[in-house]
């Protein structure tokens, strides 16, 4: 049975650690701004010690939204809650074209948007996502 087209961002699942601790962390934007649970988090490039929301082209993961948060333009928010990019935090998530096991220990990119960021298996640009295993309960191929 084919898998279903459901990108739902990603989700810690294990950590080498034994656990994971959130960290807190403001957001700021100069325009309006929403993160999902999920989503892939940014340092923001143009003001220090504050996260913004990942996009495809981002080179380095901060870390995943573990709560939703959206701001309007300007607006400094209260700290959120994110897990951190570690070595040692595995994170799961759909891919977003056909999967095939040749992809297992490969480097790759993300996609797409808030709420629906998945890993882009076919684009290495820059190596953001390290694909260490499959879903078992998956069927490799499509949106595997």
């Amino acid at each position: 049975m084919a898998n279903v087209n459901n990108p739902n961002s990603f989700r810690l699942i294990s950590s080498l650690y034994g656990h994971s601790e959130l960290v807190k962390g403001n957001v700021y934007h100069a325009s309006a701004i929403a993160i999902a649970t999920g989503d892939a988090i940014i340092e923001d490039d143009t003001t220090a010690g504050k996260v913004n929301i990942a996009v495809f082209d981002s080179d380095l993961l901060h870390g995943i939204a573990a709560q939703p948060i959206a701001r309007t333009a300007g607006q400094v928010t209260a700290p959120f809650l994110y897990y951190p990019a570690l070595p040692g935090n595995v994170f799961e998530g759909q891919c977003s074209g056909t999967y095939a096991l040749t992809k297992r220990y490969f480097a790759c990119d993300i996609e797409g948007a808030t709420g629906i960021m998945e890993v882009n298996e076919n684009l290495t640009n820059e190596d953001v996502i390290y694909i260490i295993r499959e879903d078992p309960n998956t069927e490799i191929g499509a949106y595997s």
